[in-house]
């Protein structure tokens, strides 16, 4: 049976005897600290903070960043939103989503302190690897269907991370992954939209109440995966794969790894964004040299990017003609540039130069990321000169990752206090040997 393998694998996982694996946990742990904290000022973090303390509760799981105490749901559902609000969260080519903003958001909401971090750690890895294996399997069908797959995937697989963190039977890890399968959904139609980041903080909830439900003694059919009327059945497109090959002897949080954003936006935006910069860069282009803009994929490779016309900063996020057009012409792609607050009517009429296109006939390079992937920016301008430049491998990406003094520099910008920053990097970094009630202690509250 498929989901008896899995769980068993589930079960049985010991990731962290590889010290290359331990770090990889770390650095993506210290970066969901920092876009978490980076909210603290958004209006909507406000807005749900009053909806919680309206609902109330018997609050034993803390929100990130803040002195606010609220049930283990509340808390899932809290964080998961925060650490997706701004779309600057890390991304999986596997997955063709953001596996931490769902997975630590509900392993954190279930922590107790007395919990060891290197459970915690596992637990996380864990997850990660349930969800790049079902992306890898599923895609890229399940997304170009319509489907979110950080939520549709990522409610699975924090379920299966939370039955590990608390060391669930195998049946009862089954079971936990199966009642989260069948509240699987989330459509890409709501980009653009507070409901996006809303996705993941469902998904992380649902996940913390599958685990919650089980252990209390609501059971569930545990065979997710059979052939009939399973989920691959239903979500997917060719059968039930083998989701358990060679489990544990690489993990999918270090190979192919995260890609920890520099930019506020959509990760399949970041090729367009680095060449329109270059470009910026290397010519000293302003919006009056420019004539047009062609900006060329692969098939398939734009299909995040649902917006030609963004109307809001917000759905810029999801526009290669907006953040192409702000990198090519020196404007910030920083927070500012995609609020929810309407664009000027100038810069609207201005991305009508911008076109994009795709073309089969254009070999992806070995090293791409992800696989099969690339971005070309042409600029034809007005003196009739026509400039371009491909990125394979954008800045965050595996291939091409964020050093370590650029991670650490996020976090201390979402904090801004080197003291608390260092405090927490302190306590993540000592998770392996802690308790989990040590990160607690350290979570910087404005």
């Amino acid at each position: 049976m498929n989901t008896e393998r899995l769980s068993e694998m589930i079960y049985h996982s010991n990731p962290l005897v590889n010290e290359v694996v331990l770090q990889a946990a770390i650095e993506g742990l210290l970066d969901y600290l920092a876009v978490s904290y980076q909210t603290k000022s958004e209006k909507e973090i406000t807005t749900l903070k009053q909806i919680i303390l309206e609902e109330g509760g018997n609050g034993t799981s803390y929100l990130i960043g803040s002195h606010i105490h609220a049930t283990r749901s509340q808390a899932a559902l809290f964080n998961g939103f925060q650490a997706h609000l701004l779309d600057y969260d890390d991304v999986h080519s596997d997955v063709r989503g953001h596996p931490s903003a769902v997975i630590l958001s509900a392993l954190l909401a279930v922590g107790e302190p007395e919990m060891t971090g290197k459970r915690f750690l596992a637990a996380y890895v864990v997850g990660v690897e349930i969800m790049a294996r079902f992306g890898e399997a599923m895609n890229p069908y399940h997304y170009t269907k319509g489907w979110h797959n950080t939520a549709t995937l990522g409610v699975i697989a924090a379920a299966g991370a939370v039955a590990y963190l608390r060391e669930y039977s195998p049946r009862l890890i089954a079971e936990t992954m199966s009642l989260a399968a069948t509240q699987s959904a989330g459509l890409r139609l709501q980009f653009g939209t507070v409901i996006k980041p809303l996705h993941v903080g469902i998904a992380a909830k649902n996940a913390v109440d599958s685990a919650d439900w089980i252990r209390m003694g609501l059971h569930s059919n545990p065979d997710f995966l059979n052939d009939k009327n399973g989920f691959f059945e239903v979500y997917a497109e060719n059968g039930v794969p083998d989701l358990t090959e060679n489990w544990g002897k690489t993990w999918r949080i270090v190979t192919p790894g995260l890609w920890f954003k520099q930019y506020p936006f959509c990760s399949a935006a970041a090729h367009g964004a680095d060449a329109a910069v270059f470009l910026h860069k290397t010519y000293d282009l302003s919006e009056e040299d420019i004539e047009s803009v062609s900006v060329c994929f692969p098939p398939n490779g734009d299909s995040a990017l649902i917006h030609h016309s963004p109307s809001t900063g917000e759905e810029g996020r999801f526009s290669i003609e907006y953040i192409v057009w702000l990198a090519l012409t020196g404007k910030p792609l920083t927070f500012a540039s995609f609020e929810s607050k309407p664009l000027p009517h100038s810069w609207r009429k201005s991305l009508q130069k911008v076109n994009r296109e795709t073309d089969a006939k254009i070999k992806p390079s070995k090293a791409a990321l992800p696989v099969g992937r690339f971005t070309i920016v042409t600029v034809t301008t007005t003196s009739g000169d026509v400039l371009s430049k491909r990125i394979d491998t954008p800045k965050g990406s595996p291939g091409n990752p964020l050093s370590k003094p650029q991670l650490i520099e996020k976090l201390h910008k979402a904090i801004g206090d080197e003291v608390e920053t260092e405090k927490i990097i302190a306590a993540v970094h000592a998770l392996n040997h802690t308790s989990l009630g040590v990160l607690q202690e350290a979570d910087y509250r404005s």
